[in-house]
């Protein structure tokens, strides 16, 4: 059994070459590149890919910062406190990435600033990209994975007390102690990997995808996508969906039971599109809602409203069927119109003094 094995794996690989053999090939003589030289493209496009993340996270954290920040009374208990910089290290981005790291940003396994917001506690204390945290409270920060964790810790004990920190810049060390603010707990994060027009709040964090970034006409524009998945979140429509998902369910359960009794075998169908039917209900509904809220959070943090309603044109020019199409979000010319009448809304309050604060529904508060 073995050498008849052995014979038909010998006589595959003469026919295998036979074949081979006589397929065509290139017929011209193109420069030859090396196994090294290869190496070292790739370490170059490598640093390209990392240079363009943390570039790209940095402009959303940026963006984001105001509208965190601006907005904390709406996000009720969930908050927490932030400096406004964003800091890396070796271990933060990942081992695939740590030569570009080291050769782009001098990084190493202490935790490097890499961004400070404009006006923010950190910029205010003079901190700058490139500085090195070494303590925090008098607690020095190891080398490692842990030190990242740490740092957040304690910033989250001393919540908007004073929070002292060591930073090393060249050869020299330097104090400075800030007083963190409270923002919205609803991390803002960039998923590089999806060059979609696409972003979406699950409840826990917000996460915009690269493609938004590379769409948006402006800063304005992508402000009014965060702000847009903040209100989902500030207004808790992940967990009404969910409740409005599960009394749907009961209800085709209630079905479901009454057929299986009457010797009709359905399967749980009806449970499950009975949840279904309940999201579907109000999910254009939270996503008007979302829509016009937003502006008001985004107007808030200081960007400007005006001219954002374009980004939903551009975005029926990159798919014609959005403009009538109304399924769970509302159609780009729906959305359009009413984004255009929200910032005149908007802009009315401003001139008249006016809270900026949607309005709401007749009885509701």
């Amino acid at each position: 059994m073995i050498k008849k094995l052995h014979l038909s794996v010998y006589s595959a690989a003469i026919i295998g070459s036979l074949l081979l053999s006589a397929c065509a090939g290139p017929i011209t003589a193109g420069p030859q590149v090396s196994r090294q030289e290869v190496q070292e493209e790739a370490l170059r496009q490598t640093s390209l890919v990392l240079k363009n993340f943390i570039n790209d996270q940095n402009r959303l954290a940026t963006i984001s910062y105001p509208i965190l920040t601006a907005n904390a009374g709406v996000c009720a208990e969930r908050v927490t406190p932030v400096l406004g910089m964003s800091v890396y290290s070796l271990d933060t981005i990942g081992r695939n990435n740590a030569a570009a790291g080291r050769d782009l940003y001098n990084l190493t396994n202490m935790l490097s600033v890499q961004n400070v917001v404009p006006r923010s506690p950190a910029a205010k204390s003079g901190i700058k990209r490139g500085d090195t945290v070494i303590s925090i409270n008098g607690e020095m920060l190891p080398a490692g994975p842990n030190n990242l964790k740490i740092a957040i810790g304690e910033l989250e004990r001393v919540g908007t007390g004073p929070l002292a920190m060591t930073l090393q810049r060249g050869n020299d060390f330097y104090n400075v102690v800030m007083t963190p603010v409270l923002a919205c707990d609803y991390p803002v994060l960039l998923n590089y990997r999806d060059h979609s027009i696409n972003a979406f709040a699950d409840g826990e964090k917000i996460v915009v995808s690269k493609g938004i970034l590379r769409f948006a006409d402006s800063d304005d524009e992508v402000a009014m996508v965060v702000a847009h998945e903040l209100a989902h979140s500030a207004l808790d429509h992940v967990g009404k969906m969910k409740s409005n998902a599960t009394m749907g369910s009961i209800g085709g359960l209630v079905i479901d039971s009454l057929l299986s009794n009457a010797g009709v075998g359905t399967g749980g169908q009806f449970s499950q599109l009975g949840g279904q039917l309940a999201v579907a209900q109000y999910s254009v509904g939270f996503e008007q809602e979302a829509d016009y809220v937003g502006m008001y959070l985004m107007a808030r943090a200081g960007y400007d409203t005006s001219g954002v309603a374009d980004f939903w044109r551009r975005m029926a020019a990159e798919g014609e069927a959005s403009i009538a199409m109304r399924t769970t979000h509302p159609a780009s010319a729906e959305r359009f119109l009413a984004i255009d009448r929200t910032h005149n809304e908007v802009t009315d309050k401003k001139q008249r003094g006016l809270t900026l604060a949607p309005n709401m529904k007749t009885g509701r508060q």
